[in-house]
């Protein structure tokens, strides 16, 4: 179900490397993962030091009610196919494949350090760089698509489920990291739930998962910042404040969207 990202023509292991009849070939990393990229995209991904600060942050818990319910909803489904679009460091994945290890999983992200430390678990995960706007697999061939937090591409989504797979999408919950917000911007607003009509899905279930969360660590808060859009768009004046803080509080929140896929156009 591997594509070549050049030519479209199945890959295929061959040693250290993956390869087409095109004579296309991707060298496998000492960590076990490939590089799927085109090498043509603006953008690389989070760099090494928000990748290694993320992990520390994510494997301190404060995120694992979410990944419990993720792994629940796809252990209901038994997929034996799914994809992980925007992997990141790899949290959410290695969880789900330790409660259907028989299933096979895809981790895709844009950051190659990223992919690196997901790779760490060496759980049968096949990882690799490339963009979830153009991943590297034939149609139809999963049953769940995965998206937390993650950017993503509706056609691209549709084309690799088969007739009646699952996209499940993750996103922020109305007062989602609202305490943080407190403490950078003098007017705080919360989150809008975007539109939930997407082609050729149907909407499912919602679900909403909230609690509260207090970070007693100046550097699993700065973590937490770097992991949102707010790290791009703070100024100065609210990143700096941040940077003297020894405890946080905030809600937590989160928005989980489960679709279906319907006939493609």
């Amino acid at each position: 179900m591997l594509q070549c990202p050049k030519c479209k023509k199945p890959l295929q292991k061959d040693g250290n490397r993956y390869c087409c009849d095109n004579h296309h070939s991707f060298d496998i990393a000492k960590r076990g993962y490939v590089n799927l990229g085109l090498g043509n995209h603006r953008q690389t991904g989070d760099d090494k030091d928000m990748v290694r600060s993320r992990t520390a942050f994510l494997q301190h818990g404060y995120y694992q009610p979410l990944c419990d319910m993720l792994t629940n909803i796809c252990k209901q489904k038994q997929p034996l196919m799914l994809i992980d679009a925007g992997c990141g460091e790899g949290f959410y994945t290695n969880q789900i494949k330790s409660v259907l290890p028989k299933c096979n999983i895809f981790g895709f992200d844009l950051s190659k350090y990223a992919v690196d430390e997901a790779s760490k678990a060496h759980n049968g995960v096949f990882y690799a760089v490339c963009s979830v706007f153009h991943m590297p697999l034939s149609n139809t061939c999963a049953d769940i698509v995965l998206s937390v937090f993650a950017p993503f591409d509706t056609k691209e989504v549709c084309r690799v489920l088969q007739k009646d797979g699952w996209f499940i999408k993750v996103g922020p919950g109305p007062r989602h990291l609202y305490g943080l917000k407190e403490h950078l911007y003098d007017n705080v607003y919360e989150n809008k739930i975007e539109d939930n009509r997407i082609l050729n899905m149907e909407l499912v279930d919602e679900k909403d998962l909230s609690y509260e969360i207090t970070i007693d660590d100046q550097k699993d808060i700065w973590a937490l910042f770097q992991m949102t859009p707010y790290f791009w768009k703070t100024p100065k004046k609210g990143s700096e404040h941040l940077k003297t803080l020894s405890s946080l509080t905030t809600d937590v929140e989160f928005h989980i969207e489960i679709y279906r896929k319907k006939a493609c156009e």
